[in-house]
């Protein structure tokens, strides 16, 4: 993980109750496209690893029946 260490997002929104003196309200910098490419790739590589795993247990499964 990294901290994202963008400025906020100002808006002129005098009449906010978090409004600063000036008028404006600082917003997090959240782009949805941005977070669902990274969850998917996240899922990829997680079914990635799942896959790689099975692959190998099933090879060490195999050996084990071989020496039988």
């Amino acid at each position: 993980m990294i901290e994202d260490t963008r400025e906020p997002e100002r808006c002129y929104i005098p009449g906010h109750p978090d409004a600063d003196a000036q008028g404006y309200v600082a917003f997090p910098n959240i782009n949805p496209a941005e977070d669902m490419v990274d969850l998917m790739a996240a899922t990829r590589g997680y079914h990635s690893n799942v896959a790689a795993m099975s692959a190998i247990k099933d090879m060490i499964q195999r050996s084990l029946d071989l020496m039988r």
